[in-house]
């Protein structure tokens, strides 16, 4: 994939570089250079340069993919959940919704007797 822009050309590629390694700085800002090289600076080899828009592709279709297998189980796996809150709250509400008590027998409280009280 190659973008022509003014006097230069940017291009998406994916590049191959041994692991113990990183970039050098570029002298463009922000930019980096295809030579690798090591934690001392020093210079061990130049990257290997792939076409970057057949893996870019190759990323997005497979994304794609997963997503059309894997959407079925999301959507039902929403509804479910959906399904599980809607419940939730409808025992919640069962919960706050105040129960009529009966009553079954009045007692009258219980009197003392007039005889065991003492005198203060």
């Amino acid at each position: 994939m190659e973008f022509n822009r003014g006097d230069s050309i940017w291009e998406l590629m994916l590049t191959k570089r041994p692991s113990d390694t990183h970039f050098s700085q570029s002298s463009t800002s922000g930019g980096k250079s295809p030579l690798a090289r090591d934690d001392d600076n020093t210079l061990v080899t130049h990257t290997v340069l792939f076409d970057g828009t057949k893996t870019a592709l190759a990323i997005a279709g497979t994304c794609f993919a997963l997503g059309a297998v894997a959407a079925p189980h999301v959507k039902s796996g929403l509804i479910t959940l959906k399904s599980k809150l809607r419940h939730r709250a409808e025992d919640a509400t069962d919960a706050e919704t105040p129960v009529p008590l009966k009553v079954v027998a009045e007692i009258e409280p219980e009197q003392p007797d007039p005889s065991r009280l003492r005198a203060v």
